[in-house]
C-alpha cells in the first residue's frame, strides 16, 4: 500500500467543499428534502396551502399544544403573531413539513426580545410518529433561532407529555422546573 498524496486543485477542492456544505444544509439544516429517499419537504409557511392543514392538526392536537382553550390559533396562524395584538403580527416564523399534499408537521418560533428565542409550537401528525420528525423540526427552529442571535432559547411543555420532553432532551433542552400545568424547558448554545 502507497502512501502517496493524492493533490487537487485549489479551485477544484473549493468547488467540492462547497458542494458537500450545501447538500449538507439542505439535508441537516433543513432546505428542500429532509432526507434522501424519505420524499418529505420542508418549507416556509405558505398561508395559502399550508393555513387550513395546521389549523386541523392544530385542532386535533389542541391539549398538547395550548393551555389556552381559547388560543388564537386562528389569528396566530393568519397573521404569524405570537400572542394576541397587532404589534406582534409578522414575528411568527413557521416551517412546514410536507409529504406531497400532505402536512406532516409544523414547527413555530420567534424572538421574545434580542437575546431569547421561544418554541411556541410543534405538531408531527399521527401518522407520521416515531420517525424522530420532530427532532429534525425542532433542531430547525433551533438553527433558526440561533442565527437570529437567541443566546438561550425556552419552551413549555405538559408534564404528561413524555415523548416532547424526549425530544427535547435529545436536542440538548434541560428542565429548568415545572408546576402542575407545565414543564419549563432551556437551550444554551
Amino acid at each position: 500500500m502507497s502512501n502517496k498524496i493524492v493533490t487537487v486543485p485549489k479551485a477544484r477542492a473549493l468547488w467540492l467543499m462547497l458542494a458537500t456544505l450545501v447538500i449538507a444544509g439542505i439535508v441537516f439544516v433543513g432546505w428542500g428534502p429532509c432526507a434522501p429517499g424519505d420524499g418529505l419537504l420542508l418549507t416556509e409557511y405558505d398561508g395559502d396551502r399550508d393555513y387550513k392543514q395546521i389549523i386541523e392538526l392544530f385542532n386535533k392536537e389542541k391539549y398538547w399544544l395550548t393551555g389556552d382553550p381559547d388560543s388564537p390559533v386562528e389569528e396566530t396562524f393568519t397573521h404569524l403573531a405570537p400572542r394576541r395584538g397587532p404589534q406582534y403580527h409578522g414575528q411568527l416564523k413557521v416551517k412546514v413539513l410536507r409529504k406531497e399534499d400532505d402536512l406532516v408537521g409544523f414547527v413555530s418560533h420567534y424572538m421574545e426580545d434580542a437575546d431569547t428565542g421561544f418554541i411556541l409550537y410543534l405538531a408531527i401528525d399521527r401518522n407520521y410518529r416515531g420517525r424522530r420528525l420532530a427532532d429534525r423540526l425542532m433542531r430547525i427552529a433551533v438553527n433558526d433561532l440561533l442565527s437570529l442571535g437567541a443566546r438561550r432559547i425556552k419552551l413549555i411543555t405538559r408534564p404528561t407529555n413524555v415523548s416532547a420532553q424526549a425530544v427535547y432532551n435529545r436536542i440538548g433542552f434541560r428542565e429548568l422546573g415545572r408546576d402542575a400545568v407545565y414543564v419549563y424547558y432551556e437551550y444554551l448554545p
